[in-house]
């Protein structure tokens, strides 16, 4: 029971997540739209979106689980990003040409999950 409550809580985080993540960018293209919007601002909100989503995964899978709820908010953005990784793949056959991108956004996913988690891991 423990495993299915867990898988659970991993599928509600990552629709969550990635529905946060959808609102976020929605913002982004509207203000695109609007105004004339600068480069760095367009990165800074895509930035913005991947770690307060994985942020709000990484609390929502370790919300019910007993200790080290940072290592589930690790698991949790480590999920996001394979996600995210194969989506962009799927999409974008060439996403390996920018390699550089790729680690930051990674890095980027861990932290916001494990913040997450250590977030939940101050609360009771």
């Amino acid at each position: 029971m423990k495993g299915s409550a867990t898988m659970i809580q991993f599928i509600k985080g990552v629709v969550f997540a990635y529905a946060v993540s959808a609102i976020i960018l929605l913002v982004i293209a509207f203000l695109m739209f609007q105004w004339d919007v600068a480069e760095g601002v367009v990165r800074g909100g895509v930035i913005f979106a991947y770690v307060i989503s994985c942020f709000v995964y990484g609390m929502i899978v370790s919300r019910h689980q007993t200790g080290r709820r940072y290592l589930w908010g690790i698991l949790a953005g480590g999920t996001y990003y394979i996600i995210l990784l194969i989506v962009s793949m799927i999409c974008n056959r060439a996403v390996f040409t920018s390699i550089p991108g790729i680690w930051p956004a990674l890095f980027l996913c861990l932290s916001g999950g494990m913040l997450g988690g250590m977030v939940q891991a101050g609360r009771k």
